[in-house]
């Protein structure tokens, strides 16, 4: 399932949960509500640049990609909190995502929206850049975790 450019936040979100009709419905909902942190998460850190979001299905899992543009710079920044959010376990995440919830001082890019990705998705957050897209990657077992 790809989403075109250009469609508002709700159209791809409408897109995305009709493409997930037929997956159980709490997996369904991790899967959307990482789609809408991802595309906040861009909305928020890289307006004017548009994002496409795609979902597919295999035999075991379902995968979701987003696709979008950022400079070098961008680039470097999203790897790096990725990294140190891939390095973390469950309970070092979760006290970390209430760490921030708590810093009255934070302004925005405390990462809590990919921490949420990650925690509710089966997998390591993978990247990918050739240097004019920068793409996030999730995966979810059709018969994994329930968070």
């Amino acid at each position: 399932m790809c989403v075109p450019a250009g469609e508002t936040c709700e159209n791809m979100i409408e897109s995305i949960e009709s493409q997930l009709a037929e997956i159980e419905k709490p997996l369904q909902k991790r899967i959307v509500s990482c789609a809408v942190e991802l595309i906040q998460n861009n909305i928020i850190h890289n307006s004017g640049n548009e994002i496409l979001v795609r979902a597919y299905e295999s035999d075991n899992q379902i995968t979701l990609n987003t696709y979008r543009k950022l400079n070098d710079a961008n680039t470097i920044t999203l790897q790096s909190k990725i990294l140190d959010i891939n390095n973390k376990n469950t309970i070092q995440l979760k006290e970390l995502f209430k760490q921030n919830l708590n810093n009255e001082s934070a302004t925005q890019g405390t990462g809590n929206g990919l921490i949420l990705c990650r925690l509710k998705s089966d997998s390591e957050i993978y990247t990918n850049s050739d240097g004019d897209t920068f793409e996030i990657t999730l995966k979810f077992d059709k018969h994994g975790n329930t968070n």
